[in-house]
């Protein structure tokens, strides 16, 4: 049985999800709280194994209730109007969360992924990946990636490339690592196209910062950081062409 708790100030809104959860065989609503400084009291009091947090509220936002829990052993969903940066923030830090109004089918998919993932070992440094997000909305510094058996802290600027392989993306670092993902490129590419990578070529995403030289010949080669090699497709040159020349700039 899943334990939730809801922290937000409409009522309206915590009546919405408190029926909807009823629905649901397996999860159990133990509590709720109406702003922050009560959702503090009822994290300690009832130890949910997930809080809905409401982004604002009278007294405060659900990152300023987060920044207040020493250590965080709970899963967070986070409820929001429409808020570019913020979720940003939540795709880059593997957070889940829902916008208002809420949709039953969303709260329905959003609960199935809580049961593959009730491991809370990284919740904390999640968390923490989001909050220094938010710090810079403009520019994420870190990004977290789920793979079926752990979860990593990534510093974006580790990465040297992203490869397609169907519905995966694999993730190659700077020193070594790979890392495959269970999303596809172009969800990466989206989100990581304002941080300074580019789609290179149908199966490959690269970070700009990390290009050396680019080989014009045989339609055009990428050399990146560590001598790697990586083909250009002709579709994607003229781009390629203008984003290094705009670091140069």
């Amino acid at each position: 049985m899943i334990s939730a708790l809801l922290v937000d100030d409409e009522i309206h809104f915590i009546e919405t999800l408190k029926a909807i959860c009823s629905k649901i065989e397996d999860i159990k609503v133990v509590g709720e709280a109406r702003s922050v400084k009560s959702g503090i009291a009822a994290i300690k009091q009832h130890k949910p194994d997930v809080v809905f947090l409401d982004v604002e509220m009278d007294d405060g936002t659900g990152f300023d209730l987060l920044r207040s829990i020493e250590q965080i052993d709970f899963h967070v969903v986070f409820v929001t109007a429409h808020d570019k940066y913020a979720i940003e923030a939540f795709r880059f830090s593997a957070l889940d969360y829902l916008l208002k109004p809420i949709i039953s089918s969303e709260l329905f998919s959003t609960i199935a992924k809580l049961r593959d993932k009730l491991n809370k070992e990284k919740l904390s440094e999640q968390v923490s990946v989001f909050l220094q997000n938010m710090a810079t909305p403009k520019q994420p510094n870190k990004i977290v990636l789920k793979e079926s058996d752990a979860i990593h802290v990534v510093n974006v600027e580790e990465i040297l490339y992203c490869e397609a392989g169907g519905s995966y993306t694999t993730f190659l670092l700077s020193d070594g690592r790979k890392i495959t993902v269970s999303q596809n490129l172009k969800e990466y590419e989206d989100l990581l196209g304002s941080t300074g990578f580019l789609r290179v070529h149908r199966a490959y995403l690269v970070n700009l910062s990390k290009i050396k030289k680019l080989d014009k010949s045989d339609g055009g080669i990428l050399i990146l950081t560590g001598d790697v090699s990586l083909p250009v497709s002709v579709r994607k040159r003229d781009a390629l062409i203008q984003a290094i020349s705009n670091l140069n700039a």
